[in-house]
Parts: structure tokens; sequence; C-alpha cells
């Protein structure tokens, strides 16, 4: 908290005055970027495409709001892995949220026979797997690395999470 009081230019005491901890403003900070909103959402998409596609279009829009966070993302990421315990939570929180809503999206294409004879959590666990490795692989500069302008990055990021998702075995009618 203090290292963050720091960085914005304001007291210890002035951060506290607002947040009582490190998760709680972890926690405003991961509402106010919009993640918690668009994953809402996503828990309302209601089967209007067929299933690759509206995957396709859940891939663009999670590849969008992680490229447009990416240096607070980066931080949860790196400072979990150090062992920071809020950003640990945090991850977790955010991805078990994901996965939840992807879920209830996954049951609804299944509930109208869109998709069949699959484990909906786990194949919900893939593709967000195949949309945040990638990701994570940008950061390190692997591939889409910092000669890609951000809409170059994103779309490329989208189109490999849109190939990838259209080689899944979706068990489709």
């Amino acid at each position: 908290m203090r290292d963050i009081a720091r960085l914005v230019g304001i007291t210890d005491a002035a951060i506290y005055y607002h947040f009582s901890s490190k998760q709680e403003l972890l926690e405003a900070l991961v509402e106010e970027k919009g993640f918690i909103h668009r994953l809402q959402a996503l828990e309302q998409v209601v089967p209007r495409v067929p299933l690759r596609e509206q995957l396709a279009a859940i891939a663009r829009g999670a590849v969008e709001i992680m490229d447009e966070n990416r240096d607070f993302l980066r931080l949860i990421v790196v400072e979990g892995l150090a062992g920071d315990q809020a950003m640990s939570n945090q991850y977790k929180r955010l991805v078990g949220q994901w996965e939840r809503a992807l879920t209830t999206v996954l049951s609804r294409y299944q509930e109208q026979g869109d998709l069949t004879g699959v484990d909906l959590e786990s194949l919900a666990r893939q593709i967000i797997y195949i949309i945040l490795g990638p990701f994570l692989d940008s950061w390190m500069g692997r591939r889409w690395g910092p000669e890609l302008d951000a809409h170059q990055r994103r779309q490329a990021l989208a189109s490999f999470a849109a190939e990838a998702i259209a080689r899944l075995p979706l068990g489709q009618r």
C-alpha cells in the first residue's frame, strides 16, 4: 500500500482513508477497469450465432480488455507469481469468474443442442488458455511484440485465438 501511495503521489493515510487493504484497492481497480462489467455481460450472452462464431467474438472481447489493461494485468501476474497473496487472489478471482461466465454461455449452447458430449468447465478452461497463453507470449515479445501497434497486436491475438478455437472438438451436431 505504501508503494502504491508513493507511486501515485499521495500519503499512506490518504490511501488508507479510501481502502483498508490492498485487496480492497485491487477490487476497486478491477471494477473501474471494466473487468467485472464485461464478465457479467458475458454471462448474459444468448446463443444467436453459431458457437464457433460466438467463441471468436468472446476471444476478441477478451483480447481487447486484456490488451487495454496490459500493465495492470502484468502487475497482477508478476506480483502474484512473486508470492503477493492479494495479487494471486485477484488473478484467481478474475479467471474463476471468466470460467464461470464462459461455462454459462456454453451451457446455453448445450441446452439448445448445439454442443454435445463435452465437459463444459474443461472446455471453458481450454478456451481461456487459448486466449491467455498467446497474450502472455506477447508480453514476453515471443510473438506479437513491440513491432506491432496495439490494433495490430489485438487483431493478431484474436485471429490466433479464433483459429485455435476452430480446431477444438466441440461435439457439435
